[in-house]
């Protein structure tokens, strides 16, 4: 019986020896095959310094792993040391525990061009193993699928039905390396020194925490921390990213904008609670700052902004809610130049887009090839998911405050350039909702003293109707005298500009009314090399539509539909405003006047004297000398005495057989008017036949003699006039090029000369 144990014990010793011998010999024969074989496993050259277990302690580690580049020399992964120790206690209740995870040192240097990485090769290697196991292979679940149970997954159901629990305590990594390059955008992006560590992974009822810090060389660093119960799918996530350099997705921006450089920072405080089984329902909340922006252009010229701050309150995908505490812009700056067929932000915009490589087509080809399926069930997946009806979009921004921003705009496309600068921009707006009509104020300051403010209301949801108010005071017309050199050829040398403007627009079409308030405009003299682009008397017109106290008011209302390609608004109010400067050029006084005021009447050659009409419509053209101090008003009285001569004649026997007739040696005005009127009847035709006509010379003398005498009491009636003058009125005889082809008419004529 002794012997028979102590052969027992001889035995089991023997076999323990074995088992320890295996388990410390074992990892460096598995190590020694994974080396040598490494080309047929994975493609690549893979170095292990060593492998271990210790039955004793239950503990497995991998030192000094490297996993090479295809070239066989460039490290793709790497690690100081993997370190696992298992609980066995936990194995006696059929659990699976480890009581300490870690890895130390980790390295990796992910490459990308285009659709290829630098692992490619090693995808490629397995796709073409699950190839061949096809006919082995459990049926291809599609993709959209996948994504779909994904965004829906019962976790509790999951975890309930493992028929063992597992717990991972004391998870950590350290002084991890990340580099990824894009060698298509030329980006480089590296993360150093990052750790990550979890206290315990439960797959049970009991919440699990994960913290993740990384710090990114270029500057900056992500802290992420989250909580999950894996029996109840409930999660929690906080994302804090700190002070990140913008210019870090520089080159990814180059593939569609095109610029000179990017700087600036962004911080992020994000939160997202929910549930596994339903992650699109998940809300999140949190704020997001950005800081010290600026863009460069290639021209050398800067677009950014000193502060923005956005407040999430809550944003659900699911209920398609979003509501927003606040948009804080502070500092903002921009400018745009208009050049030759071109502007800045053209050129901004401008960027090509690159072509997908063959390499990149060919992976992207191969594997729609291998998943036909999958890509059919895709689309009919998508197809179904289509049917459900989307929620109304339900969002709020309670508060909306811009300030302090600026914004410059740069003609080049005309001689000498223009340049103007609107500063002092401010924005407000409060409770902005989605489908709820919402009021926006906008005010900002104008150079020298200037200011402009624009009150509306409006509502997101229906682009087709706005009511805007715009109100622009003390405009200094100098700052816009390049324009005045370009439309009209004269300079602006002084002068102030007001503008207001109420604008309903409903369905797109807008009814506006806008008042136009100028005072003191002056212009300078035209160059004699001028080529303005609207022939425009700028002189004239101002002086003409200048009140005595140098102001201009006129309204210009506007009307149209926004859809209308031929319809510009500013075109309209431009317009207006030069066919009124031409309208006052042709025909000054009708503007001061009136059209109603006749700038003629006629007269008969054998009076004396004038009607109340006649002398009402020449005394309502000296209201233009008290209007415009300088003008001058010339009447002229045109009639061609050798064409009128024999009518003249004719009145003359009238007069005479009207004397004859009633005795009378002088007449009154009204007898004038009755004799001249006398029918030539029978008694007037025996008359005539006895009458003795006067000579051409005494009939021409008697004419001259009632033109001057017209005149004479033409002038002294004017000249009772407010604001007429020996200098400013002039009463007389057309000469003859002025009569023209006056025929047998005659008439006064009143012209204004103005200075």
């Amino acid at each position: 019986m002794k012997k028979a144990l102590r052969l027992v014990g001889i035995v089991a010793a023997i076999l323990v020896v074995l088992v320890i011998a295996a388990c410390f010999t074992a990892p460096k024969i598995a190590k020694g095959y994974i080396e040598d074989h490494s080309k047929e496993l994975v493609g690549r050259r893979l170095q292990i310094g060593d492998i271990s277990f210790n039955p004793l302690r239950f503990t497995i580690s991998v030192d000094d792993f490297t996993l090479f580049e295809k070239d066989d020399s460039a490290k793709f992964v790497a690690f100081k040391q993997f370190y696992v120790n298992i609980d066995p206690s936990c194995l006696l209740i059929g659990d699976i525990c480890l009581s300490e995870v870690k890895i130390d040192s980790p390295y990796a240097r992910v490459m990308k061009n285009g659709g290829i990485f630098n692992f490619t090769d090693i995808l490629n290697k397995f796709a073409a193993s699950a190839d061949s196991a096809k006919a082995e292979a459990v049926p291809a679940v599609p993709v959209d699928t996948l994504a779909a149970d994904s965004a829906k997954v019962n976790v509790a159901e999951q975890v309930n039905a493992l028929p063992f629990g597992i717990s991972i305590q004391k998870i950590a990594i350290l002084s991890g390396d990340v580099i990824f390059i894009d060698q298509e955008v030329n980006s480089n992006i590296s993360i150093r020194d990052f750790s990550v560590k979890i206290p315990e992974v439960y797959f049970s009822n009991q919440n699990t925490s994960a913290g993740v810090n990384l710090e990114f060389v270029s500057g900056g660093s992500l802290g992420v921390n989250a909580d999950l119960n894996m029996e109840k799918g409930d999660f929690a996530v906080n994302v804090k990213l700190n002070q990140f350099a913008i210019g870090m997705v520089k080159p990814y921006l180059e593939s569609v904008l095109n610029f000179k450089d990017l700087s600036g920072v962004v911080c992020a405080d994000i939160s997202v609670a929910g549930n596994l089984s339903n992650v699109m329902a998940s809300t999140a909340k949190g704020t997001v700052v950005v800081d010290d922006v600026v863009l460069t252009e290639n021209s050398g010229k800067t677009i950014g902004v000193a502060h923005m701050g956005v407040g999430i309150a809550e944003a659900n995908l699911n209920e398609n809610r979003f509501v927003i505490d606040s948009v804080m812009v502070k500092g903002a700056y921009a400018h745009f130049d208009l050049n030759q067929n071109s502007n800045n932000i053209k050129v901004l915009l401008s960027a090509k887009a690159k072509t997908p490589s063959k390499d990149s087509a060919a992976v992207a080809d191969s594997v729609l090839m291998a998943l036909p399926d999958t890509v059919q069930t895709a689309v009919s997946a998508k197809e179904d998911s289509a049917d459900a009806p989307a929620k109304k979009l339900d969002a709020l921004l309670k508060l909306l405050s811009v300030s302090d921003t600026k914004f410059t705009f740069n003609d080049n496309t005309i001689k000498g350039g223009f340049s103007y600068t609107v500063s002092g921009i401010s924005v407000n707006a409060s409770n902005v909702a989605f489908d709820r009509q919402a009021s926006v104020n906008v005010s900002a300051t104008l150079p020298h003293g200037g200011s402009a403010k624009v009150s509306a209301k409006l509502m997101p949801a229906d682009q087709t109707s706005l009511k805007a108010n715009i109100a622009v005071k003390n405009v200094n017309m100098v700052d816009f005298s390049k324009y005045s050199e370009h439309y009209t050829g004269y300079p602006l040398t002084a002068g102030s500009f007001g503008f207001a403007s109420d604008n309903v627009i409903q369905n797109y079409n807008i009814d506006s009314k806008n008042m136009i308030d100028i005072y003191n405009l002056t212009v300078g003299d035209k160059p004699s090399d001028a080529e303005p682009e609207y022939m425009v008397p700028m002189k004239i017109g101002l002086y003409i539509l200048k009140d005595k106290d140098g102001k201009i008011s006129f309204d210009v209302p506007v009307k149209g539909n926004l859809q209308d390609p031929e319809f510009s608004y500013g075109k309209i109010i431009w317009q207006t405003v030069m066919n009124l400067m031409i309208k006052v050029a042709l025909s000054p006084a009708k503007l001061l006047l009136g059209s109603s005021v006749p700038s003629d009447f006629a007269f008969d050659i054998a009076a004396d004297d004038f009607t109340s009409e006649q002398y009402g419509v020449a005394s309502e053209w000296t209201k233009v000398l008290s209007k415009k101090p300088g003008a001058k008003l010339t009447v002229l009285q045109v009639y061609n005495p050798k064409k009128q001569i024999e009518a003249f004649a004719l009145g003359q026997q009238k007069i005479a057989y009207y004397k004859s007739h009633t005795g009378k040696t002088s007449l009154t005005p009204v007898d004038m008017k009755a004799a001249l009127e006398t029918a030539e009847d029978e008694g007037f035709k025996q008359f005539a036949a006895t009458w003795k006509r006067p000579s051409d010379e005494a009939l021409m003398a008697q004419l001259n003699a009632l033109a001057e005498d017209r005149n004479a009491t033409l002038l002294k009636a004017l000249s009772a006039q407010p604001g007429v003058t020996a200098k400013n009125l002039k009463v007389r005889l057309a000469t003859p090029a002025e009569r023209g082809s006056i025929g047998k008419k005659s008439e006064f004529r009143m012209s204004v000369e103005l200075p």
